[in-house]
């Protein structure tokens, strides 16, 4: 895959596949093979424009297989309206306008992560001709939107595999 194709990843790593275990980031637990690696900080500081409503962020990521798995946590300030539905429909409307995209098609459902309403969300594409799948995952907690990714090249098993990982989504409450 060449880096265009990886168009919605954040940064790249290689790990190879090893027994699929349960990792811990951010609060949020999957179980999955490989490693994962910080890739992104941000905390709002003072001169922080005021009409950001982030005040923090931060996202690691696993690459096993072909597949990039990113566990992202970003935190609202208090007063920012917070719709899950929002944040998938923007998201996929983000995905479907990258430059080299062609036919995306994308659905939605509604699930459930530690007893909190989530929805996924599935993105296929073209993307330089290569077809490219998204699977995510996203929940609010608090002031808090939670994102699990996968991004993969198309194939039934690593589509198996994605299914597999978001299922083992859980959020552990803060100690």
């Amino acid at each position: 895959m060449t880096g265009k194709v990886l168009v919605f990843l954040l940064a790249f790593a290689t790990v190879a596949w090893s027994e699929p275990m349960d990792h811990t980031v951010h609060q949020v637990q999957l179980r999955c093979d490989g490693a994962f690696r910080s890739a992104t900080r941000y905390q709002r500081t003072a001169d922080t424009a005021v009409s950001n409503p982030v005040r923090a962020m931060s996202s690691d990521i696993c690459v096993a297989d072909g597949m990039e798995i990113t566990v992202a946590r970003t935190e609202y300030m208090p007063g920012t309206p917070m719709e899950l539905k929002d944040f998938v429909k923007q998201s996929a409307a983000a995905m479907g306008r990258r430059p080299g995209v062609a036919k995306p098609m994308q659905s939605t459902a509604w699930v459930t992560v530690s007893k909190l309403p989530a929805q996924r969300l599935s993105f296929s594409a073209k993307v330089e001709n290569k077809p490219l799948t998204v699977e995510s995952l996203y929940f609010l907690k608090d002031q808090t939107l939670w994102t699990i990714q996968i991004v993969f090249e198309t194939n039934e098993d690593k589509h198996k595999k994605a299914e597999q990982i978001l299922a083992s989504v859980r959020h552990q409450a803060t100690p």
